[in-house]
């Protein structure tokens, strides 16, 4: 995304320039929010913009940039935009500063219009499905189907096992001697009994040692088959566990294999997930973007050209955000950015450092490294004692759960190496109220709950982030999960179970021909351990008999 708003701020950049040289400034700023937002895919609006020349000033004023993932919410907006730009460079559709100031910097804020390129309103949200006491999970139907390329994977990883196995023992059993080539042994053995004693030693002696050559062949394939029957082994044993296998993976994938240990979990419903989700697509079009390499065009431009489209030694950035209901303004620095960091050789480093009258509460760290063929990315985050208030943590209508007040102390880290994803966020908060609200119906699950949480004045959250950036893990877990357990706990494992039962059930439907099949297989080698074992024992006969 990243990558996308700064080309798209690249045209702006251009167009402006443009407009104020044939004195369309009306112009300008139509084509400046027409353009961009084709580049971004939603609404960019500027309030206006300002450029003097000798050297080249760009400013643009009242810049908001709609997200295109979410219609109803801004990526971000900015009171100013600003920069001395390399105004040759500009027309060449690169953006080349010393410094770029983003003053007023807000993300994530609210619309009051859709962000669409169409102005339409986004579909509404089904709230229906987060009415309690009855929790909410996924239909199995719909997670098979989310899965089914990867389930249909391990199948085919599985059926190509067999198949390399079965093919390999095929060329292999080319190379056992063959019933013929024993009796021409045995025919040579009983030649040699008619012969001298010289004769017979000497002839024994050439017959043993061409046995035993054989019987090393035999002594190697059946060490290959040994291995090979451990693997065929293994095979037949991720086959039959498939169903059970694969439904667990689905289980711990979408966060449903915690049971009452995460039942915070559900009562925040998929506002978590999106959070996660959020922060992970933002990474993937920003520093993913950014740090995709591509292949150079040739280019009969001088050398003295630079080969970047982005080369910012420095991004000023002040702004603020409301969090829980408290304005947090922060300021830093984002620097080294570019599209081709080995042009400097250096990572994309931030450093963000904010609070609240004056106290410093807000920390953040950022290196995002793309030099080498695997981007590695560092984030960390520390807030400190952050007076929150009103704090919405359930969605659910039937269940409105809200911290009405508490202090709190914050501390998240994540890592990125390639698609490898680590990370984990800390909450305590300190002083807390928690409230769970009147509902609009009479929920005898709100008021068991409500009675609950009243002695409740401290709340501890843990979250963790494994997998990789396209398929995170995530996990939560809280102080407030045993006490939610006992209100909800045994209709969410019975719940939990049930789905984990039709998932079971399902793949084995699904599968089961596959799986049947598989089964089948597993004396896929006993033809050949016969094979071997006849024929060693035939060979090391006749040479006892030769002693």
């Amino acid at each position: 995304m990243l990558k996308r708003i700064m080309q798209g701020i690249v045209v702006l950049l251009v167009i402006a320039v443009v407009g104020v040289v044939f004195a369309l400034e009306p112009i300008a700023k139509f084509m400046i929010e027409h353009e961009g937002s084709k580049q971004v895919g939603a609404q960019v609006d500027v309030d206006s913009v300002d450029i003097s020349f000798y050297p080249t000033h760009v400013t643009l004023n009242g810049l908001t940039v709609a997200n295109p993932q979410e219609p109803m919410r801004n990526l971000l907006q900015s009171e100013k935009v600003s920069a001395d730009l390399d105004a040759k460079a500009l027309f060449k559709m690169q953006v080349i500063a010393d410094q770029v100031l983003l003053s007023g910097l807000q993300m994530y804020t609210e619309r009051s219009t859709p962000g669409t390129l169409d102005g339409s309103m986004p579909p509404a949200k089904d709230e229906s499905a987060s009415a309690m006491p009855s929790i909410s999970l996924p239909d199995p139907s719909a997670l098979l189907a989310e899965e089914k390329a990867t389930i249909q994977a391990e199948v085919t990883d599985i059926q190509n096992g067999f198949s390399e196995i079965e093919a390999r023992w095929k060329i292999k059993s080319e190379k056992v001697p063959e019933q013929v080539q024993f009796d021409q042994y045995k025919q040579r053995w009983d030649e040699l009994k008619d012969k001298n004693v010289i004769e017979r030693i000497a002839g024994a002696k050439e017959l043993r040692d061409d046995i035993k050559a054989e019987l090393r062949q035999f002594d190697n394939l059946k060490e290959d088959l040994s291995t090979d029957s451990a693997a065929v082994k293994s095979l037949s044993s991720r086959a039959a566990n498939l169903p059970a296998e694969q439904s667990k993976r689905m289980m711990s994938k979408y966060g449903l294999d915690q049971g009452s240990e995460g039942m915070l979990r559900f009562l925040l419903g998929d506002e978590v997930n999106a959070l996660v989700q959020r922060g992970l697509s933002l990474y993937q079009e920003t520093i993913g973007k950014v740090a995709s390499k591509e292949e150079a065009a040739p280019s009969s431009e001088p050398a003295t050209e630079l080969p970047v489209n982005i080369l910012i030694r420095k991004i000023l950035i002040d702004g603020h955000q409301v969090i829980g209901g408290e304005k947090l303004a922060y300021s830093g620095e984002i620097n080294d950015v570019t599209d081709k960091q080995d042009y400097w050789n250096k990572p994309i480093t931030m450093a963000l450092r904010g609070g609240m009258e004056q106290q410093s509460q807000l920390v953040i760290d950022g290196i995002f490294d793309q030099r080498n063929d695997t981007v590695k990315s560092v984030f960390n985050m520390a807030l400190k004692q952050l007076a929150l208030s009103g704090v919405s943590l359930s969605q659910s209508p039937e269940l409105p759960l809200q911290l009405e007040k508490g202090i709190a102390d914050i501390a998240a880290n994540f890592s990125i190496d390639g698609d490898n994803l680590k990370g984990s966020v800390a909450g305590l908060v300190n002083q807390a109220k928690l409230l769970v609200a009147q509902t609009a119906t009479n929920n005898k699950t709100a008021t068991l709950l409500a009675t609950a949480l009243e002695d409740v004045s401290k709340l501890v959250m843990d979250l963790s982030v494994n997998g990789t950036v396209n398929e995170p893990a995530i996990k939560l877990k809280s102080n407030l999960d045993r006490i939610l357990g006992d209100v909800l706990g045994a209709e969410l494992k019975s719940q939990l179970g049930d789905v984990q039962e039709k998932l079971k059930t399902k793949l084995s439907a699904d599968y089961g021909p596959q799986i049947a099949k598989f089964q089948d297989k597993q004396n896929l080698l006993g033809q050949y351990q016969d094979l071997l074992g006849d024929r060693e024992a035939a060979l090391r006969a006749l040479i006892k008999e030769m002693m």
